[in-house]
């Protein structure tokens, strides 16, 4: 798939939107109040504005507000209760989802204007530092933002960047002093790249692509056909892409300050290797890579899991421990050491997920820590003196001190859309020293149905940020758990009579019907609980621990197959007996079924009982596998091309699982007594998946269909694999949205 077009919001766009309307920022009170509703209308029901709801929203109520006279009203406190849902408690004095909402609102309504609507006789425009609207009539002796704008679905192919990029980056500044005479605006060149490589560009755990301290070259993930991960490297200004030898099974990559070595995760080991070539040497064992820094006094600390730092030697050693937070249920992500090498800025997510996550910074001298930003993640500090970080999708910038390791100032909104995962926290962006950011666009998905025909049926029209459908036993609902608004929640949709109901709220859950559809158990930060379906009240405990996530029950529901997180182990797989009453649900003593070095995920029961399905890393890299139940020490490798969680077919010998270029394949299986053989692997359907990391997006149905979660919106606006997004002198764009809410 071709490329998206370049940013339309840039400062160019915006002096186009000014010279469109008279000099004098004022109302044009010629159009009547039916012209201004007719306008809004056609504005929310553009394409730009399509999957944009708080915008649509917040523009319905402004502009309702001002043709009813009551533009008193528009203050920051009613918009937000009334306007945006937050209710009589909301405070704007901590929330401040109104200006970030507001900004977003401005920005779109430029970005209208340049493209879908630069025919509009009418503009409505949102001033900065207000929240009333002006209603301005078009110059018609202004020039046609269309030819200095790409429209929505135009595409720059690869080749054509290839050609044009290096001059383009090299003598965009000098053109840009030459054609401005405005040197206080330094402009901010936003356009997007393909990164041509066989397979996809895709981590399973952590930042895709990351960039160069000089801004020169991206390192980034990628996934081949056969399902093994690389490391590879592209300067900016070039398509030519190397793929460094040695990086098999690599992620969590990072770099050195001088931008000659990249450190990485792969196979239980913390790597490093030189980005001009050589092989990779190792730096110590490491159960697992949640983000690493480089110091400049040639230390790596490292986030291995848990509540706690490792400090290790870049030059390779035994790490030594820095202890974090006390609470176990914590998890560090993202450590970044900060000037001076005295203090560590690290991210804590806790069983709520990112949206609840802190950004603390961390005193090597006193082992203290102090929050910084609360419901933010992946939390960088930038030479402008700025912290940056993600909250629900949007990125977020506000001035730091250092010497009192405080946010002074309103966080102002950059960049929105950026993909980040809500569960682990880290997000696809980066930023060099010379700035330079590099990020991946997030998306939205829709509930259908896929049948063996590759035929697609919508489910729920809804779009959403969703993982985890859960098809009940008798096919009429659906459980899947939301993320809206920073909060999780799972709802049950009734298909029969079309109609959702919330089933539990307030932390992160993973859903398993139980046999009879009469309960749904779930899964968290601190055990398996259950709840009865279609009726409200708190969830039940079920079993005692930390991360446990369910995944099957045996046909007759008296033993449940989950996987939890161990003690140098990762994850491992469990069941546990389970008794059904009137009363509810109740565990017996949990058995291990599998528990070694290796990460072993998503447990699933056959029909019979008699096997399990399971995704496993044993080969270095995910893979399902089939083993008897009880276990009898042999494992039978079902995929040969990477894959994870396995679904057996209710109606016929079939095994379904997810590729790693999130299709579905199925296996076909034959069974004589205690034996197992795969007969032949086939790809089930060309449809491509919304792509959920390592989380469940599909699940299949009683009678054989797949409910999955597929992209929202047409197949030629969908985003390939290998789209990323750049963004030059992102410090200026930076320093301007934080300057525009001092004024």
């Amino acid at each position: 798939m071709g490329k998206k077009a370049p940013s339309r919001d840039t400062p160019r766009v915006r002096r186009i939107i000014n010279r469109l309307a008279p000099s004098a920022a004022m109302t044009d009170k010629s159009f009547s109040r039916s012209a201004i509703l007719e306008q809004s209308r056609k504005i929310v029901s553009s394409r730009l504005f399509e999957n944009a709801g708080r915008s649509r929203t917040l523009l319905e109520y402004l502009v309702q507000e001002a043709v009813s006279d009551r533009a008193d009203r528009l203050k920051e406190y009613s918009i937000g209760a009334d306007a945006l849902g937050r209710g009589e408690s909301f405070d704007p004095r901590t929330d401040t989802i109104v200006r970030a909402e507001a900004s977003r609102l401005r920005s779109r309504l430029e970005r209208y204007y340049a493209s879908e609507g630069q025919a509009d006789a009418l503009l409505i425009v949102l001033p900065k530092g207000s929240y009333l609207l002006e209603f301005r009539k078009r110059d018609p002796h202004a020039p046609a933002a269309a030819t200095l704008v790409p429209k929505s679905g135009s595409r720059i192919s690869p080749w054509v960047f290839g050609i044009v990029a290096a001059v383009c980056i090299a003598g965009f500044g000098l053109w840009v002093r030459n054609r401005f005479s405005k040197p206080a605006e330094p402009p901010s060149f936003t356009f997007d790249v393909e990164l041509k490589v066989p397979g996809i560009v895709r981590s399973q755990v952590g930042t895709d692509v990351i960039i160069s301290p000089d801004g020169t070259r991206l390192v980034f993930v990628s996934q081949g056909h056969d399902g093994v991960s690389q490391l590879n490297v592209r300067r900016i200004d070039r398509v030519e892409i190397t793929q460094l030898p040695g990086t098999e099974g690599a992620r969590a990559q990072f770099l050195s300050p001088d931008g000659r070595w990249v450190g990485f995760w792969a196979g239980g080991k913390l790597k490093k290797t030189a980005l001009d070539g050589g092989s990779p040497v190792v730096v110590c064992d490491a159960p697992d890579l949640h983000g690493a820094s480089w110091t400049e006094d040639n230390f790596i600390l490292a986030a291995f899991g848990g509540n706690k730092l490792w400090r290790v030697p870049a030059s390779g050693g035994t790490p030594s421990v820095i202890p974090v937070v006390a609470d176990p249920a914590l998890r560090v992500i993202a450590p970044q050491i900060l000037p001076g090498n005295q203090t560590i800025l690290i991210t804590t997510v806790g069983v709520p997920g990112a949206d609840q996550a802190s950004i603390e910074a961390l005193s090597l001298a006193t082992g203290k820590t102090k929050v910084v930003v609360q419901n933010g993640t992946y939390g960088k500090y930038l030479p402008t003196g700025h912290l940056i970080y993600i909250r629900q999708g949007t990125l977020y910038a506000v001035a730091f001190d250092l010497n009192r390791l405080e946010v002074h100032g309103t966080p102002a909104p950059v960049v929105e859309g950026i993909s980040y995962d809500s569960n682990f926290g880290y997000a696809q962006l980066d930023v060099s020293r010379t700035g330079t950011l590099v990020y991946r666009r997030n998306g939205i998905a829709t509930l259908q149905w896929i049948d063996d025909t590759g035929r697609t049926e919508l489910i729920l029209a809804k779009p959403s940020q969703s993982v985890w459908p859960r098809v009940s036993p008798d096919g009429q609902r659906i459980a899947l758990t939301t993320i809206e608004g920073g909060q999780t929640a799972v709802w049950i949709h009734d298909l029969k009579n079309d109609q959702a109901a919330q089933a539990a709220t307030g932390v992160r859950y993973y859903s398993l019907w139980s046999p009879d559809g009469r309960h749904l158990v779930l899964g968290g930060g601190k055990g398996l609980s259950w709840i009865r379906a279609g009726q409200s009240g708190a969830p039940q405990p079920l079993t005692e621990g930390g991360i446990q996530v369910p995944v099957s029950f045996n046909r007759d529901g008296t033993r449940l197959a989950y996987y939890s997180i161990g003690a140098g182990t990762h994850f491992d797989l469990w069941t546990v007996p389970i008794e059904s009453s009137g009363d509810g649900l109740r565990s017996g003593r949990p058995d291990s079924f599998l528990q070694t070095s290796a990460i072993e995920t998503y447990p699933s029961f056959s029909p019979d009982g008699r096997w399990m399905a399971y995704t496993s890393s044993e080969s270095g890299k995910m893979e399902v596998y089939v083993r008897a139940f009880p276990d009898s020490e042999r494992a039978i490798k079902v995929s040969t091309g990477g894959g994870s969680i396995p679904r057996w077919s209710p109606k016929a010998r079939e095994l379904f699982y997810r590729g790693d270029d999130h299709r579905i394949l199925v296996a076909s299986y034959h069974t004589e007594g205690s034996r197992f053989s795969i007969e032949k692997v086939r790809l089930w359907s060309t449809t491509r998946l919304f792509d959920t990391g390592v989380f469940e997006n599909f699940d299949v149905a009683p009678d054989g269909r797949i409910a999955a979660l597929l992209p929202a919106g047409k197949p030629e606006e969908h985003q390939s694999e290998n789209h990323v997004t750049i963004t030059q002198n992102f410090f200026d764009r930076l320093q301007q949205r934080v300057s525009s809410l001092k004024q």
